[in-house]
């Protein structure tokens, strides 16, 4: 395995679309006003915001089950991810824009941070299991 972070590629994936979810989230609201000038009005679109959710919890699953059960058994990026999918449905069903904008980003920021704590935990548990060798 190479020491690069683009080597895991379903984490690097999932850090992409987590982050592009954390900036959809938080600059959408600032961007309707602007968005019929620009053709960009599909952006609003709720089928676009759940299919971007949607991506994230399968490659979110895929990769950190994947690292959990194959590699160092850390349940900390899972605890990460599960806190983020919570933040994020937390902000779909918020009363208030700000609220929704606020827990939404946080919580796809929380997946990409997961993301993160994996590949540096995958990176350890090979490292040492060289080390061992």
């Amino acid at each position: 395995m190479k020491n690069s972070f683009v080597a895991l590629h379903v984490d690097f994936l999932g850090f992409c679309s987590s982050f592009v979810c954390a900036i959809h989230c938080a600059f959408t609201p600032v961007l309707i006003s602007f968005l019929p000038l620009a053709g960009l009005q599909f952006l609003t679109n709720p089928v676009i915001e759940y299919s971007l959710i949607l991506l994230s919890v399968i490659i979110a699953s895929f990769a950190l089950f994947r690292a959990y059960i194959g590699y160092n058994r850390d349940p900390l990026p899972l605890v990460v991810v599960g806190y983020g999918f919570l933040l994020i449905t937390l902000g779909r069903f918020a009363q208030a824009e700000w609220q929704e904008v606020f827990f939404s980003s946080i919580g796809a920021l929380s997946v990409a941070a997961a993301h993160i704590v994996n590949w540096v935990r995958i990176k350890q548990h090979v490292t040492r299991s060289s080390m061992k060798s």
